[in-house]
């Protein structure tokens, strides 16, 4: 599901002047997402025809929003593929649709990659390790709403369906991320949520990479840890390491990691199956994605 909130095309109409961008042509839900409502928006402006991303937002505050907005203006003044808000003829980015804050956002080329390979996973690396270069030079921070205290409370309030067995490896990571928070790693701006779902590409090229909504202040590392887990599997899903390689690889001709980040990335990687096997588990009855696929991941990259 991509659209939470509804709207006339009236009301879109109206909203869409201040940004004087064209008439409205169409708009309609974008395909998958689960968190924000998302929309396709096409603007004639004299019969050029302008491509858009309505994104209102769920479930984050009007305070948040300048901290996405850097992020991503940020991350497009670097020269990364990434599309920075429209800002509306006073000079605004952050916007209220619906009574909830909402971003214009010009609509990248590309589409999502059916079968990935190596080569992918070797240019997600690089983009993944040019943010962090990029970020690091502008002072923002967010704390992580997927941190060490959310997953413990998470944990306590896990629903009865949940195995013994599950709880018991849900805990033992808790209390391995718990641990890895102790070494002093390189901390700064992530992305926090990069599947392959979140990028696109036009004939193998890197064209964009999206939603931003999940960034915040953590463990470099973890970053790679999480696009990890969902580029660099096999079929199974289970461990590609030529993919993993390819994706270090990527990473490292931009930034070389640490001995320490290096020796703790499969154990972060664990933790990254956790927390998303436990978003997955929160997010309702039946759940919107399926935790099993998480919890097993987490199992097979166990020494």
């Amino acid at each position: 599901m991509a659209a939470f909130t509804t709207f006339s095309s009236e009301a879109l109409e109206r909203y869409l002047v201040m940004f004087g961008r064209g008439r409205l042509k169409d708009f309609k839900p974008t395909p998958g997402g689960i968190e924000n409502s998302n929309y396709f928006v096409d603007l004639d402006n004299g019969g050029s025809i302008s491509s858009f991303v309505l994104t209102i937002m769920e479930s984050h505050g009007f305070d948040e929003m300048p901290f996405f907005n850097k992020v991503m203006t940020q991350l497009k003044h670097y020269g990364l593929p990434v599309a920075a808000p429209v800002m509306t003829l006073d000079g605004m980015t952050s916007t209220i649709f619906c009574g909830k804050p909402a971003f214009l956002i010009e609509r990248l080329p590309g589409e999502h990659l059916e079968t990935i390979d190596a080569t992918h996973c070797e240019v997600m690396g690089r983009f993944i390790a040019s943010s962090h270069r990029a970020l690091g030079e502008i002072s923002l921070d967010r704390e992580n709403p997927y941190d060490l205290n959310w997953m413990q409370d998470r944990i306590r309030q896990l629903p009865d369906s949940v195995s013994v067995v599950d709880r018991a490896l849900l805990t033992e990571l808790a209390a391995r991320y718990e641990e890895l928070l102790q070494q002093d790693l390189p901390r700064g701006l992530i992305h926090g949520d990069l599947f392959q779902d979140n990028a696109l590409f036009a004939g193998g090229e890197l064209t964009g990479v999206i939603d931003f909504y999940h960034a915040c202040t953590d463990l470099l590392i973890q970053d790679l840890a999480i696009a990890i887990n969902d580029w660099c599997l096999d079929d199974n899903r289970r461990l590609d390491t030529a993919k993993r390689d390819a994706m270090m690889r990527g990473y490292e001709g931009v930034r070389a990691l640490s001995e320490e980040e290096s020796a703790s990335l499969l154990s972060l990687q664990q933790v990254s199956a956790a927390r998303f096997a436990l978003t997955r588990i929160d997010s309702g009855d039946p759940p919107l994605k399926n935790p099993r696929e998480m919890l097993d991941l987490a199992v097979h990259l166990m020494p």
